[in-house]
């Protein structure tokens, strides 16, 4: 995993092992790029690798959550994070 840019926002991207890209944001968010680009947009897609949590709304039904994701305050276990995702997922 190496470093790529960092944006004036305050993003910090790498490259992956496999070449994906990976993102951290000040946000709180950690996201991973898919392996290639779009079929109708030329644009990569990014998902977020973030945990989740039900965030219940009617509990009397089977349907009634959300999913919410947990944000990830400090750089450090945001670069962790992606980083344990590079080791596990990108050979």
């Amino acid at each position: 995993m190496k470093l790529i840019k960092v944006t004036k926002s305050g993003a910090i991207h790498y490259e992956l092992d496999d070449g994906r890209i990976g993102a951290t944001y000040p946000s709180g968010y950690v996201r991973v790029s898919t392996y290639g680009i779009g079929h109708y947009s030329k644009r990569v897609k990014f998902y977020q690798i973030n945990k989740q949590k039900k965030k219940w709304y009617d509990k009397s039904k089977a349907w009634g959550f959300n999913i919410i994701r947990l944000k990830v305050n400090n750089h450090s276990d945001r670069t962790r994070l992606l980083l344990d995702f590079n080791n596990k997922n990108c050979k």
